[in-house]
């Protein structure tokens, strides 16, 4: 059961967001306009449920990738996130959030709680081609995620609009 106070209302305008990959390359909200964009955001890559959800949207890559740019954030550093790339290519950018900024502009910063202390809330946003929030889904603990399935349908689903 998604929480329902948490992330961005459906029909709001995403915020401007900006990270650095591991690579060095840059990120943001402003490279996707005009592309679909299916953002997650993981508690970290110490999470097995994390990287369950990382591993599943690998796999169903080829269906994904003709519907949508996907990012993943996560509220850890560098280094960290570097040492597990290198061990687990992912098809899609992982991006460092150190300091949390792009989890907090989402409203998907979880301060403290009996799972995790500064981390994201496991969340799942689909952003339309005009920077507007179409789908979010904020999961109450590491083990509630949506189905991909239904990302895959939903992603589906805005791209037969257009």
């Amino acid at each position: 059961m998604s929480l329902k106070d948490k992330g961005l209302e459906i029909g709001s305008v995403a915020p401007l967001w900006q990270l650095r990959a591991v690579d060095g390359r840059r990120f943001g909200q402003a490279e996707y306009r005009g592309r679909v964009l299916l953002l997650f955001f993981f508690r970290g890559t110490w999470c097995p449920n994390c990287r369950k959800q990382m591993e599943s949207v690998a796999a169903e890559w080829k269906r994904i990738e003709p519907l949508a740019a996907v990012v993943g954030i996560v509220g850890q550093d560098s280094r960290t996130t570097e040492d597990f790339l290198a061990r687990n290519p992912l098809p899609f950018p992982l991006l460092p959030d150190p300091d949390r900024e792009v989890v907090k502009q989402f409203g998907v910063f979880q301060r403290l709680s009996l799972e995790g202390f500064r981390i994201a809330y496991p969340s799942t946003l689909i952003i339309d081609e005009e920077g507007i929030v179409r789908y979010c889904y904020v999961g109450e603990s590491q083990f509630d995620r949506p189905d991909l399935r239904q990302i895959i349908s939903e992603l589906g689903v805005l791209r037969s609009r257009v």
